[in-house]
């Protein structure tokens, strides 16, 4: 593997392969920051940028627009362009430009201080502050509808709660258009969130619930609950908490992780499991990742490790459904990477190989690791 690690300006002199460089950093919260998730922009819209800015609240909206889905919102703005009208989604970003470059638009932070920022990534400002009903409890978790992986651009933005809610808001003026409630708040709510490619549905999992949960984004209400079995050993006195989930980029493959080291991903269309393993440790973020050679889910591992993990084609007739096999393992190994720090996030980044990841750990280290061969 190679790759690239995260350090100041003052150490980028002093060690030439560190060839990712501090753009910027803003003060969030008053105590430590509990989830991020950035949605993307048109590249145009770095020099676009001179629209009016939304106003920011956390109050239900009173106007037309509360009742609309993501999609039929995005309908009617596409009608509006057509008619010559100048759509800004928040940002003053275009609703949607020819140009396929991207570029990071909006930041969402949700802080143990029970605040949710907003922050414009183009112009580098705080662009407000959500503040959530105190029966909602703290922001655990967040995701953009559609995701940064989606040529769409954002519409919406999911916040998961301690409460066991989530939070659906209207990212043109951030009002609350549902609240939804699946999860149990005994345990600390809601662990994780997973958007569809499409923006139409996404995954939640709960924190000691066992739970799964689809949701319809369209229609703002539960889908569809998994239970997943309680730990061995447990008697059923003690619930599987869910620590990541993650779609594939084409949505028709979903994988998650427990707390007790499994990780599998599954067929939407069948239901079948593609892959179901127990790792010797936690995944705590899991990610989809492949190329021509296949489709593959990496997992950033408690103790260090970051497996790779086979997941059965579709497409594949000579393959077995259920096939699971590990094909590679990064190993805790001395150095900035890994060492005694614990793996703490993963995402893939598009392009290149379709094998590379970022990852950070708990060392305070962020690398850039391509895993392919």
């Amino acid at each position: 593997s190679s790759g690239g690690v995260l350090h100041d300006d003052a150490h980028h002199a002093e060690d030439p392969n560190a060839y990712l460089k501090l753009s910027f950093a803003m003060a969030a919260h008053e105590g430590s920051v509990r989830c991020l998730s950035i949605s993307s922009a048109p590249a145009s819209s770095a020099v676009q940028h001179g629209g009016s800015k939304a106003a920011v609240n956390g109050e239900h909206g009173d106007n037309d627009d509360d009742n609309q889905s993501p999609i039929s919102r995005k309908k009617r703005r596409k009608r509006k362009k057509h008619h010559g009208d100048d759509i800004d989604n928040g940002d003053g970003d275009e609703a949607k430009t020819n140009d396929s470059k991207q570029i990071p638009g909006t930041l969402l932070s949700g802080g143990y201080d029970e605040s949710i920022n907003v922050f414009n990534l183009i112009r580098h400002v705080q662009a407000g502050e959500l503040r959530s009903a105190a029966d909602l409890g703290t922001p655990t978790c967040s995701s953009f509808a559609p995701p940064p992986s989606s040529p769409s651009p954002a519409t919406h933005a999911l916040v998961g709660m301690s409460s066991g809610k989530i939070v659906l808001y209207k990212k043109r003026d951030w009002s609350v258009q549902h609240v939804l409630s699946g999860h149990d708040g005994e345990h600390g709510g809601v662990n994780c969130l997973s958007v569809h490619p499409s923006g139409r549905m996404a995954l939640s999992g709960g924190r000691g619930d066992g739970k799964i949960i689809l949701w319809d984004l369209m229609r703002g209400r539960l889908a569809f609950v998994h239970k997943i079995p309680p730990p061995a050993g447990s008697r059923g006195r003690r619930k599987t908490t869910v620590t990541d989930l993650a779609w594939s980029d084409d949505g028709l493959r979903y994988a998650f992780a427990t707390d007790g080291g499994k990780v599998t991903a599954r067929d939407v269309d069948t239901g079948e499991d593609l892959l179901d393993v127990m790792l010797p440790s936690r995944a705590n973020q899991i990610a989809f990742i492949g190329g021509a050679e296949g489709l593959f889910l990496a997992a950033a591992c408690d103790d260090g490790s970051l497996p790779v993990l086979a997941v059965g084609s579709l497409s594949d007739e000579k393959e077995e459904v259920g096939a699971r096999r590990a094909v590679m393992a990064i190993e805790p190994v001395d150095g900035p990477v890994a060492g005694d720090a614990r793996f703490k996030c993963l995402n893939n980044i598009e392009g290149g190989s379709g094998f590379l990841v970022v990852t950070a750990n708990s060392g305070g280290v962020i690398s850039i690791i391509d895993l392919e061969g």
